[in-house]
């Protein structure tokens, strides 16, 4: 089912990079199996970045998590076309896309980043269009995956879907990473 704002037609971001509904259906489902079986939340997080930025190869992507001593959203990693790649940036949850996407535990898909209030514009001077999604374990959101094109109207609902399911992949290998290694079996 699409996230609120999303259309259920016109091409997907990762159908187009990737060549087709199937293909992306694909890559996502071994991107998520491969992040949900990483050893430690680092090479979990790597997995995915390494993943996205090589294959998908957007405007920019990054991966917000919370700080548990402010409760602000970290950009944990990222990749980033242009000048993002140098900026350290922290969003307070009541702020901004990713703000929204973890206060409410809901995507969100921008389709023209100049018309929404709730994009931040910073230093991304060329976005177009966002979609974020969240990083959940359970029903605790733990932070937000966004990823954004240099185009309007770059996402629909698959590519909800897909990000949804990575950001899943990704809360379960942090969720483990807190809760420390499963004991041997006897």
């Amino acid at each position: 089912m699409p996230g609120h704002g999303t259309p259920s037609h016109g091409d997907a971001m990762l159908a187009k990079k990737l060549g087709g509904e199937e293909a992306a259906r694909r890559w996502w489902t071994d991107v998520a199996a491969r992040v949900a079986a990483a050893p430690d939340a680092e090479e979990a997080v790597r997995q995915l970045e390494s993943a996205i930025a090589r294959d998908v190869d957007p405007y920019a992507f990054g991966t917000f998590l919370e700080n548990p001593a402010d409760h602000h959203l970290v950009l944990k990693h990222r990749f980033a076309h242009g000048p993002l790649r140098d900026e350290p940036i922290a969003v307070h949850p009541e702020q901004g896309m990713v703000g929204f996407v973890f206060r409410h535990g809901v995507p969100l898909v921008v389709h023209d980043v100049s018309k929404d209030p709730r994009y931040l514009r910073g230093p991304l001077a060329d976005a177009a269009s966002a979609l974020a999604v969240p990083v959940r374990s359970g029903r605790e959101t733990l932070g937000a995956l966004d990823i954004e094109a240099d185009e309007t109207w770059s996402f629909d609902a698959a590519d909800v879907q897909a990000m949804e399911a990575l950001g899943a992949a990704l809360g379960a290998a942090l969720a483990r990473a807190r809760t420390g290694p499963a004991p041997p079996p006897p």
